[in-house]
């Protein structure tokens, strides 16, 4: 991994993903571009600058708060490594994160996730799934006052397709420097043989492209599809979980219809590592 992109709105409760963002990128070894998004506040004719001017005036003064951001959260660490600073005057922050991803070629970006009253709040508004649907980065999404701590187990719900062998691979790049065990679940309601059937196929399927010691998988009888990854989080206490995003999904046993990934982001005190299925190029689902 070489580089990396957060997105911050630079108020108080943005420090904690912050934090997360440049300790995360630190023990990565990758370049962290910090952006901060704005927009250029109506101009009164009496104003006798050239717009061009206020406009460069005001996007060093917008990098000057974003330094002043990391400075005061991040204090001593801020020295440790350098941040790359970037301020861009757009009316959308979607717009903004896209025309950024497409100049830097992140392999990951990061976001904070806001409470619904937050100021410009990244999930209020879905941003996040709009990303999704348009960009083929993984996104992480990190709690509001979440505390960094090594990563040492992460949960991935999959529901036995091959489009989820892309994701896994890229998530293995991700957790390697922190040899964390990855657990492959699936959730169902009933059949338990088809389940561990299926589940056994997948295993087969992924070992033969990837190369990491640490996977394990798990098959969980659930009534419900988000208690039951809840359950495990809390029974494995994960330090996260990854997913991957089924825009045009509807089946009921599916663990990623899109209304699902919504609630459960809001949900989880845990970063939440979603993938786009832009990127994967194959559709089926194992045989049943």
């Amino acid at each position: 991994m070489k580089t990396i992109l957060y997105a911050t709105d630079c108020t108080k409760n943005d420090a904690s993903a912050l934090k997360y963002a440049y300790r995360f990128s630190y023990i990565m070894k990758a370049d962290l571009h910090v952006l901060h998004v704005y927009q250029f506040p109506p101009i009164h004719l009496s104003v006798i600058q050239p717009l061009d001017k206020l406009q460069l005036r005001m996007k060093e003064e917008k990098k000057d708060v974003v330094k002043k951001f990391c400075e005061t959260h991040l204090k001593n660490e801020f020295r440790e490594a350098p941040i790359k600073i970037h301020a861009v005057e757009d009316t959308s922050v979607e717009d903004a994160i896209i025309d950024t991803s497409k100049k830097l070629s992140p392999d990951l970006i990061i976001l904070g996730m806001k409470d619904d009253h937050s100021h410009r709040g990244f999930f209020s508004s879905n941003i996040a799934n709009e990303l999704l649907d348009r960009i083929n980065f993984p996104i992480m999404m990190i709690p509001n006052g979440l505390d960094y701590t090594s990563i040492s187990t992460i949960i991935y719900a999959t529901d036995f397709e091959q489009q989820d062998i892309i994701p896994i691979k890229k998530l293995i790049e991700i957790v390697r420097p922190f040899e964390a065990l990855i657990e492959i679940i699936h959730i169902y309601h009933t059949d338990t043989t088809t389940a561990k059937e299926r589940m056994e196929q997948f295993k087969i399927m992924l070992l033969e492209q990837v190369s990491y010691d640490d996977i394990t998988f798990k098959t969980i009888a659930s009534t419900k599809i988000k208690s039951g990854i809840l359950s495990v989080i809390d029974n494995e206490k994960a330090s996260m979980l990854a997913m991957l995003e089924r825009k045009h999904e509807f089946r009921l046993d599916n663990p990623f219809r899109k209304d699902l990934v919504k609630e459960i982001k809001t949900t989880v005190d845990i970063p939440v590592l979603a993938f786009s299925k832009r990127n994967s190029k194959t559709k089926e689902a194992l045989p049943v």
